[in-house]
This record gives structure tokens, sequence and C-alpha cells, in this order.
């Protein structure tokens, strides 16, 4: 015990230490950025094996299976295999399966329950809008689900939802006054399937928690100690789950950083973190400050930026590395001459500091703003790679025989069959599936039921009832590459020479191959458990792949040599030596959809310090004068988040005008150097590198091309006063050069260009 003691915590500082060796009661620990919370987490969990615990005791909740995984090794090689084989380890909705199949019977769903993914619950909900004669114009089926897994995430049933009338009148005015009524719809098409989506898997936990007392007594007394990390991303399900099975020895730890909470359009509730001392009293408390990831100057500079945010846990970040590098920002006129810039920096820093494609990222606010970046990385030949959290099991080809494994696994499973049914073609067209489904609807069963009535769906019935029988009996591969023979589903994309056939015969092949995986995996870990006659069946692959978050499913084909592209938010728990961030203008990060209130903002200046803090040795902050969105090219200040930053922190700050919308200011330079320029204009830095640029105004309305003229004095929304000095081309490629009278000639595309005559010459 002292042995594995030393080891544990040989590569501990004071901080992480006391952390790792307070076991007892509840325990907070703040775990800033690159702090080493997981070697905390891991430790605290090693120390308390070393010291004697059941390992069966201990449940350990992780966002992410890779995240348990890792978790599960490193704790392996600190007390041996045997000591960690018994960890209830995983993510939430892995863990509570677990529970919920114990008790599924008395939740009304059967022992063998599937779970959908969101194509399959969208599909479900598509169903459900046919059946109710409902617009998906109005009803998007993807905002429908949306909206639906916000209020299971909130705990309201379907039932509460309809009842609640402050949510009508929300429905009302959203036009969507049905929404209720579809939730209930989509409810019970799920439990008539024998189905949960993901959602329901915390939903129906809390009901069983509740309900059922001897459930909760037995589980709660299974567990000595709790641990959960990314405590900040919980929402209001997960919280009410582990305050009912803490309640009793009260011994959970809980590591997060309210700093980095960016999950609430999900249904984080970043309260869970911030109100832990209210919720546990007797709780002590940990900071973890240290950031052994970023150089100091980054550190720094995220300090001074989070602090802006006034609802958070005081902490202040230090740095164990080098000073290194000032923070860089790029200023350019569109979006392409900003993808063409990052591109030219990486390709720069990759010859002056001998680096490697995968050493770099590029973070965005949204996906859609890949594509000019695609563009320029493509054109000069740089690799890259887009976690866009499209994965394997998406593609449509894996999609069809994983609904042949759902229907055998559950044949009450509907959205499975309606897939299933007529790939390959079987002559089942939508007039024949419509029968089956008014006859299901009619009779009170399943639409795989109903099929036996129909002579050209019968024998696809038959053959899923024979695979079906096997399934409880029957290897998982052996079963797996069956199904694929007999579905037809191999000779069909066998059949198909050209290289899409090939890519999409090779995709299924590689499901069969990951089945085989599995199994491999669990005898492993059955061999270590001392079991070597386990059966790993059909089941229980689905519902590990049902689990998988779209980290732990990320493709990477072609070697990982590349660029890494990815939203923010995707960003999340990653780190890369060289970060830029692109597209910081207001209405686009922070994003427009988030300025009505501080809350929001607090939020999305959050979601920005996570970017800055994903980076190891050097940040790059970049924003365009002009966008195309939404089909029109728009002009937006520089974000006011790296105004926020404190100036010492910047190598090159833009010595622009930051507008803060809705608030009547504008503030002049960074951090806390800032100064209001409304109430105390004196009071301005005096070194100015350029001209500030007029303020954007709301109510700047350009005028046609065919209103200027060559010696027309003029003002644009960004660049101010000039005078137009030539006008060439023909519409639409009527071009302008301008000399403005603070910032010089500029050539401008008419069409794109906003001007509008000086007040003294407009008509």
């Amino acid at each position: 015990m002292t042995d594995n003691l030393n080891v544990i915590m040989a590569s501990l500082n004071d901080e992480q230490r006391q952390a790792v060796c307070c076991v007892d009661g509840p325990v907070l620990i703040v775990a800033g950025a690159g702090s080493g919370k997981t070697r905390v987490l891991t430790s605290r969990i090693a120390y308390l094996l070393a010291s004697g615990a059941e390992p069966s005791g201990i449940l350990a909740l992780t966002f992410t299976k890779k995240a348990a995984s890792e978790m599960k090794d490193r704790i392996a090689s600190m007390v041996g295999k045997a000591g960690a084989r018994r960890l209830v380890m995983g993510t939430f909705h892995a863990v509570f399966v677990r529970f919920l199949r114990e008790y599924a019977g008395s939740l009304g769903y059967p022992e063998n329950f599937t779970i959908y993914d969101t194509s399959d619950s969208i599909s479900a909900i598509k169903a459900c809008l046919k059946e109710m004669q409902l617009d998906d114009k109005i009803y998007k089926p993807k905002d429908v689900l949306s909206r639906i897994s916000m209020a299971k995430n909130n705990l309201v049933t379907w039932q509460a939802y309809l009842s609640d009338p402050a949510v009508a009148e929300a429905d009302l005015r959203s036009r969507k006054p049905r929404m209720g009524q579809l939730y209930g719809r989509y409810q019970e098409k799920l439990k008539a399937a024998g189905v949960m989506d993901f959602d329901d898997i915390l939903l129906n936990t809390n009901y069983l928690l509740r309900d059922n007392r001897e459930a909760l007594v037995e589980i709660a007394d299974r567990f000595t100690h709790i641990m959960v990390d990314e405590y900040q991303d919980t929402n209001k399900a997960q919280y009410i789950i582990l305050r009912r099975l803490s309640q009793f020895r009260r011994n959970i730890c809980v590591v997060g950083d309210d700093s980095q909470s960016i999950y609430a359009f999900r249904g984080a509730k970043i309260e869970n973190i911030l109100n832990f001392k209210k919720d546990y009293p007797e709780c002590r408390t940990f900071r973890l400050e240290c950031n052994y990831r970023s150089t100091q100057t980054i550190v720094n500079a995220a300090n001074s930026l989070i602090a802006h945010n006034e609802g958070r846990i005081p902490k202040e970040c230090y740095s164990s590395g080098a000073q290194g590098e000032k923070i860089h920002v790029i200023s350019s006129g569109s979006e392409q001459e900003e993808a063409a810039r990052i591109t030219s920096d990486i390709i720069s820093r990759i010859r002056s500091d001998h680096a490697e494609y995968k050493d770099f990222a590029i973070l965005y606010r949204t996906n859609s703003q890949s594509r000019a970046l695609e563009e320029q990385l493509r054109r000069r030949n740089v690799p890259y790679m887009i976690y866009s959290g499209n994965s394997f099991f998406d593609r449509a080809e894996v999609k069809d025989l994983m609904s042949y494994f759902k229907l055998c696994v559950n044949p009450s499973d509907d959205e499975s069959f309606k897939r299933a049914v007529n790939r390959p073609a079987r002559g089942i067209g939508a007039t024949t599936l419509q029968k089956i489904a008014e006859l299901a609807s009619e009779n009170k069963i399943s639409m795989f039921k109903a099929g036996f009535e129909f002579p050209k769906v019968k024998p696809f019935c038959e053959m899923i009832e024979t695979l079906s029988a096997l399934v409880k009996i029957t290897d998982a591969h052996d079963l797996a590459r069956r199904i694929a023979d007999d579905s037809g589903l191999y000779a069909m994309f066998r059949s198909d020479t050209s290289i899409e056939g090939q890519s999409r015969c090779a995709n299924v092949e590689e499901l069969v191959n990951s089945v085989a995986e599995f199994v491999e995996q669990r005898r492993e870990e059955a061999l270590d458990a001392g079991s070597d006659d386990s059966l790993f069946t059909l089941d229980d692959f689905l519902e590990n792949v049902s689990l998988l978050s779209n980290v732990d499913v990320s493709d990477d084909e072609g070697g990982d040599n590349k660029v890494a592209m990815m939203t923010v938010h995707s960003a999340k728990g990653l780190e890369f030596p060289y970060v830029f961030v692109a597209g910081l203008e207001e209405n686009l990060f922070p994003s427009m959809s988030m300025l009505s209130s501080a809350r929001d903002i607090e939020e999305e200046r959050r979601l920005f310090y996570v970017a800055v803090t994903r980076a190891e040795k050097a940040v790059t902050l970049s924003f365009a004068q002009t966008r195309m969105r939404n089909g029109k090219h728009e002009s937006n200040a520089p974000s006011r988040f790296i105004g926020e930053i404190d100036r010492r922190y910047v190598e090159n700050p833009p010595s622009e005008l930051f507008h803060i919308p809705g608030t009547g200011q504008a503030w002049m330079g960074f951090g806390s150097q800032a100064v209001n320029r409304v109430s105390h204009p004196a009071a301005a830095p005096s070194a100015v590198s350029r001209p500030v640029p007029k303020t954007f105004v709301a109510d700047f309305v350009p005028v046609a091309a065919e209103k200027l003229h060559e010696g027309q004095r003029i003002e644009h929304n960004r660049f101010g006063a000039g005078t137009i000095l030539q006008m060439t081309g023909k519409y639409p490629d009527l071009k302008a050069r301008i000399a403005f009278d603070d910032y010089g000639e500029k050539l401008l595309l008419l069409k794109y260009a906003k001007l509008r005559p000086l007040e003294q010459d407009r008509k």
C-alpha cells in the first residue's frame, strides 16, 4: 500500500495532493483550464483503492466514454488492473442505463429496451407530425426534438408541459400551439415501441429514484464514494440524481470549472457548481490554479477576460511554463481574406517553428464559417479535418445495417422497421407502409407484427423473427455477419462497383468489424475480471454504440497529421500548440442570439475563454470587416471580447472603437486600460496607431450605386468620410476608388460597399 501511495502522490503539487487526500464528506475541486483535473480525479480514486476502498463501491461519472476509458487506464497504471477492473466508471447515460435495465419492469419498459439516436428520434417525430397532420415547416423536426430534449432535461414531462399556461402561451406565440400534444404523441410512440431516447435515460432514472424507494436505497447503498467530472456541465436531471444518490453518505466529490460552463443550450446549469457549497454546507473546497498547458501570457490574457464575468467562483490561475509570446490579432477585409491570412500564418509557423499540421486548430463559433477556411486550406494543399459531429455511425449505409440490428434486438421498434423493410428494395412502397402503420395503430401492435398480414412483407418479417430468436444465444459478431448476409445488404453493396459503392460496402464491413472488436474487448475485460465464459450479444453492442458521444466516435481517415477545424464547443477538453479563433465580430461571437441578457453574454464570454485556453504556445484572434451571412454582406464591429483582454498581453491590438450594442456606450482600448469614450472622452489613450473608425449605427442607409459619381463626397459605414476619385466597370461589377480622410485610398466593389453622400450632398 505504501508503494502505491508513493506512486500516486509522486506527480502531484501541493494543491492537488490536498484535494486527493480529502476523501470524506462533500468536496468541491475548482480546476482551472490545464490544471491537471483528470490527474487529480484519477489519483483520488487510486488513493481510495490503495487505502482499502472496495472498487465496486466507487462511482465515477464522466461525459464521454473516451474520458472514462483514459481515467480507468491511468488508475490501472497506479494500482494495477485487478484494483481498477470493478470500478463503476462511465458516462452518466451508460451507468444509469444499467440501473434502468434492472428496474425496467417497474417503469413499464421491457428489459431489452433499445435507445434511439438523434436521427431515429427525428424520424419518429416526422411520423407523429404526419399522424397529427401538422406542418413540418412550422413544426420543424429538429426544433421539436430540441424543445422536447430541453423539457426532459428539466424534468418536465409531457403531462406537465401540457398543463403549464406559460409554456402554452410561449408555444402559441411561436405558432406551435400543439407542441405539448406532439410531445405526448412522441413519448407514447417511444413507450409503445419499447424505446427510450437519450434524454429518457436521465428522465426515467429520476422517476426510478423518486418513485421507487426500494430502488433508491439499494442503488445508493452500493456506493461509498461518488465522483463527478465536469460538474459545471450537469443539467437539472443529473443534478437531482446526484443529490438523491449522495443523500445518505454524502461522500460526493465534484470536479469542474465554472469558467468553462458553455452548454446552457443543452440544459447545463452553471448554478449546480456555483451553489455546491449551499447544497453541501460542510463541503471542503480546493482550487487548482496552476496551468500546465499554456504560457503565462495566455493564462494572464484569459484571466483578464473572464474577470468581466460576475457569476463565477474566484480563482487566479497562473502558468508553470514560460512567459510566451503575446496574443496576435488579425484584421481582414473579408472572410476570404481572413481565411487566406490564417492559412498563410499556419504555413509560416510550420516553417519557422518546425511544427506539424496537427499542432494547429482553427476554432469558430458556428459550423457555417468553415467553408471559406476550407477553400483556402485546399488551395494551399494544407490537410485538414473538420470535427463536425458527423460520425461513422451517421452514414446512410451504416444506419441501414444498424436498423436491422435494432429490429432483431427489439422487433417493436417501428422506426427501425420502416428503414430496414425496403433496404434492399423489396417493392414495399410508401402506400404499403402506410397501410401497415394503420393496421398496427388500429390493433395497438408493432408494425413488425402487422407486417405478417401483407404478402410482400411477410418474408421479411419471418427473416427478422428467425434472427431475433438468436439474439440472446449468439455471439454478437457471428449474428452481425449473418444479418448482413441474410438481409441482402452485403450483396447489394458488393454489386455496386462504382467508387462510391465500394466505399459504402467497405463501411458496412467496417461496422461488422467494429462488432468483432467490441466482443474482443469485452472478452479481455471479462478475463481480467476472472471470467472466461461470458457471451456478448448484439444488444450489448447496440447499447455501447448508442451511448457514444461525438468525441468518442470522431473519424480520422488518412492519418492524424491535419489541421483541426471545429466549433469552440467541439474543442472543449482538447488542446493544441497553436490556436486560431476566427470570426471574432459582434453578432457572430458573441452570437446575435446571445445578446439579450447579461447571463447570455457571460455564457459567450466563457465560450471565448475556452477557445483561448485550448492553446499551449500561441493564440491568434481574427476578425473580418465584412462577411457574407444569409446571402448578404454584413459589417460588424470587432468582438467586444477582444477588447476585454488586457492590452499588455496583446501584440497588436486594433485601436478601434468597441461599440457595445444596447448600452449607448463605446470603449476604446483593452482590458483594465479601457476607457469609456462617452463619459470620459479626454481619457482616451494618446498612443493610437491609426484613426478610430466611425462606430456602426443602426440607421445607416446606403444609397444605390447609380446615385454615386466621381468627385462626390461620401461616407462609409466603417471608414467614415471620403471622396470618390474614380469609378470603373459596369454594374454589377462597378468599382469605386475612394480616398478616405482617415484611411487613405481603398478600392471598393459598390454592390457590397455601404456608401451614402455626406449630409450636405444629400438630396
